[in-house]
């Protein structure tokens, strides 16, 4: 499982833990992880290019490229329903989180997967409760 603060490091230089997320991308297309999220990520990176677009970053072209790009590496995307949203819900206040993040960590649970994430909040709240790796920790 990897979220859109990883995926976003794919496209926008200058970040964070980029060679990390870099090792990352290249171990998914080698076939040698499988990664997957919730269908709303797609938004989420969007988004995150779309605030790099306007502190001119990035050029509205490249960005949409790089979005064909992201979606040639077809990373499973699930559509989460009514009923899960519940349970997502409940972690989201049990945790103190967003409910975008509780949907990762919903999702993660559910496939018995690790979340692999750049959000210090999402690891620092849900340590010990999920199975979360922070991208600064993947070797």
């Amino acid at each position: 499982m990897v979220d859109a603060s990883v995926v976003s490091k794919w496209v926008l230089s200058g970040e964070n833990y980029e060679e990390n997320a870099a090792k990352l991308k290249a171990e998914y297309v080698a076939g040698n992880v499988d990664l997957s999220a919730p269908s709303f990520m797609v938004q989420e990176v969007t988004n995150s290019i779309w605030k790099a677009i306007k502190q001119k970053r990035i050029t509205l072209e490249t960005a949409q490229s790089a979005l064909e790009n992201l979606d040639a590496l077809q990373i499973n995307l699930y559509c989460i329903n009514w009923m899960e949203a519940c349970e997502e819900l409940a972690i989201a206040a049990k945790n103190d989180l967003t409910v975008y993040d509780a949907a990762y960590l919903f999702l993660a649970e559910k496939m018995n997967a690790q979340v692999i994430t750049a959000d210090d909040k999402m690891c620092q709240k849900g340590k010990g409760q999920f199975r979360l790796l922070h991208l600064k920790d993947y070797v």
